[in-house]
């Protein structure tokens, strides 16, 4: 199993943790947050065991770094219209296909629309829209690199087995297709997935590929990546910002620019979640046994408490801290047979359970669902 970084605003931070502290095997690039520019100064040995999405998710999004890149459907056609991308839809593909070869990332990433209500033509859309024209092109060129198909569903349509077998059948008629890069909007507004059925049903899903011999990105991944790492996946994600940790369109909209920040958080691995800062340095001060018990330091999230004020949200050191303990979970997990992985991640989630009733009977408040 892969770990790799979900890029996102900021993409510094991931570059400095992937490179410095050597967390994750490579980087999701996000152009939404990183201009065409930018990735082309990005060292070539990173991008080398990187990967590109191309983001055609809303293709007719305003985003600046986004119309950035040529290829984006937006900026090709000067105004984005649907029925009139047929005209370009190869243009595109070879454009978007040349910049990840160009740019030497490690696999392909044929990207895909997405659609928030179950839609009985979905497949076709996708075809027509971006798999038809990327694999024509990709087959042209006679490039030999693995080819991962961007597949953005909702819960909903992960519910419906129905159409999840619709959908397994119409991927594996493709033997050129690798992998998927699975995406799937929970459109949860808790800081955690609390449907146990979504999440279940997501699962299947993931196996069902797996079976079928597909490699899975399990993208945008918050701690329930820690139970998908039980699975044979290709890979996992790890992001900074919550809109890196869960997939949604926001980031996509103009009105996403204006969205309260939220408070800062911590990660504890101890606990598979994220606290408030304020809570932790509550527990910290008031409660040391109980802090012992639960607080894994690393360098980033000592500099935090050494600081004379309060950390803002887009402190880099609360990011940092959590690619430290996160992918060193990641690590531990897959360097054992499945077995055992179920074995670890039950006790982890067992012992983060004792953990919380220790919390609560200590009498900590939290200010929200951390």
């Amino acid at each position: 199993m892969k770990i790799y970084h979900q890029a996102g605003h900021n993409t510094n931070w991931n570059l400095e943790s992937f490179a410095k502290d050597k967390t994750g095997d490579g980087i999701i690039f996000s152009p939404v947050h990183y201009s065409s520019v930018n990735i082309q100064k990005v060292e070539a040995s990173i991008k080398k065991s990187s990967l590109f999405d191309s983001q055609f998710y809303i293709p007719d999004s305003q985003k600046k770094k986004l119309n950035t890149y040529n290829f984006f459907p937006e900026k090709l056609m000067t105004g984005f219209s649907t029925h009139d991308f047929a005209a370009v839809a190869y243009e595109a593909a070879q454009l978007c296909v040349e910049f990840q070869i160009i740019n030497e990332f490690d696999a392909l990433i044929i990207p895909g629309r997405f659609y928030p209500d179950l839609v009985t033509d979905y497949i076709e859309q996708q075809e027509a829209f971006t798999v038809n024209p990327f694999l024509t092109i990709i087959a042209k060129e006679r490039i030999e690199k693995e080819i991962f198909l961007t597949l953005p569903l909702t819960a909903p349509m992960t519910i419906d087995k129905q159409f999840r077998t619709m959908l397994l059948n119409w991927i594996t008629s493709y033997p050129e297709i690798d992998g998927i890069y699975l995406l799937v909007n929970f459109n949860n507004d808790r800081k955690q997935l609390t449907d146990f059925n979504q999440f279940h049903t997501y699962i299947e899903f993931i196996q069902d590929l797996i079976e079928a011999e597909l490699k899975v990105i399990c993208g945008y991944c918050n701690t329930e990546g820690i139970i998908l790492a039980t699975l044979d996946i290709f890979g996992i994600t790890m992001g900074a910002y919550e809109n890196t940790r869960g997939f949604s369109i926001d980031k996509f909209l103009d009105s996403d620019d204006r969205r309260r920040g939220p408070a800062p958080r911590l990660y504890f691995s101890k606990l598979l979640n994220w606290m408030r800062f304020d809570t932790a340095v509550e527990i910290r001060e008031d409660q040391p046994e109980l802090w012992k018990g639960i607080y894994t330091p690393s360098q980033y999230s000592e500099e935090l408490f050494n600081m004379p004020q309060k950390p803002h949200f887009t402190k880099p050191h609360l990011y940092k801290h959590h690619f430290k303990l996160i992918s060193k979970q990641y690590d531990e997990i897959r360097n054992v047979e499945k077995k055992e992985r179920i074995e670890l991640v039950g006790y982890k989630i067992k012992k983060a359970r004792q953990l919380y009733d220790l919390i609560e009977r200590s009498g900590v408040m939290f200010f929200d669902a951390n």
